[in-house]
């Protein structure tokens, strides 16, 4: 009687798991960030996606109608939007057509999986034809609402001196925003010329313990620092975004997939 009572508590333990993990890796987070800046009259809203590696889980209908909801600016894809072993392409590529239709200011930096992705160039293609703008090692300026914004973005392998080509000779009096799939990159590149950093790559660790955080984060090892969320170096903000996918295994713990929802606030 005893072991049938062990037996019975551990298959509704596993079930609890399934189910619980379903949740983490289908049911889409809205991340709401705040920073504020000297720099803009106006607020500026943000959507940043980061890491979707095709996810199959999530309910895009449903995502789709958030980000219309906060009617973002610009939307900004951080990397790994398909995993290195996506085969076919297009249903992403049938999503992001559905993003562009948003906003017409949607930009994106290359991550690890792409550049892994035999389809890589056709996917680049893809995009461009759908009007998203890619800022692998590349600037722009951007006006919203009589707002100018730098906008640059450098590719997951990135050099030094990549990075200093694109943040050369920037107008420091707008307010400059760096899109970098890996945090780790910048990080030891900063400059301080930027006034905020948008990543991903991380994925919060998947696997995240209470008061600890996560386990492990790629290129930083255990225990990460920059795992998830907001950092401030010097004078510079680093968000880091956990990701809308999952990449090795479909796991997550105390870390459901999510987009983030970023305004920018005037503090003048």
């Amino acid at each position: 009687m005893g072991w049938r009572k062990i037996i019975i508590s551990i298959l509704l333990l596993a079930l609890f798991l399934l189910i619980y993990n379903y949740i983490q890796i289908s049911k889409v987070y809205i991340n709401k960030v705040k920073i504020s800046t000297k720099k803009l009259n106006k607020d500026i809203k943000i959507t940043q996606i980061s890491d979707y590696h095709s996810n199959k889980y999530i309910n895009k209908n449903k995502l789709i109608k958030e980000i219309i909801e906060f009617n973002p600016d610009i939307i900004f894809l951080t990397g790994d939007i398909i995993d290195f072993k996506t085969i076919d392409i297009h249903p992403t590529l049938d999503f992001m057509k559905e993003i562009v239709k948003t906003t017409p200011n949607v930009y994106f930096v290359s991550g690890n999986h792409e550049i892994r992705n035999i389809f890589y160039k056709e996917f680049l293609k893809g995009l461009k034809s759908l009007g998203v703008a890619v800022l692998d090692n590349e600037r722009d300026i951007i006006n919203i609402e009589d707002e100018n914004l730098n906008l640059a973005g450098i590719s997951f392998y990135a050099s030094k001196e990549d990075y200093s080509k694109v943040m050369n000779n920037i107008d420091t009096n707008n307010y400059t925003i760096l899109l970098s799939h890996s945090p780790n990159r910048p990080i030891s590149y900063l400059s301080g010329k930027e006034d905020l950093i948008l990543s991903g790559h991380t994925h919060g660790g998947q696997v995240r313990l209470p008061l600890i955080g996560a386990i492990v984060a790629p290129g930083q090892g255990s225990f990460p620092k920059y795992d998830k969320g907001l950092f401030q170096i010097g004078e510079t903000t680093l968000y880091i975004d956990s990701g809308l996918g999952n990449s090795v295994y479909p796991i997550r713990f105390l870390n459901r997939v999510q987009i983030s929802n970023i305004t920018i606030e005037s503090d003048k």
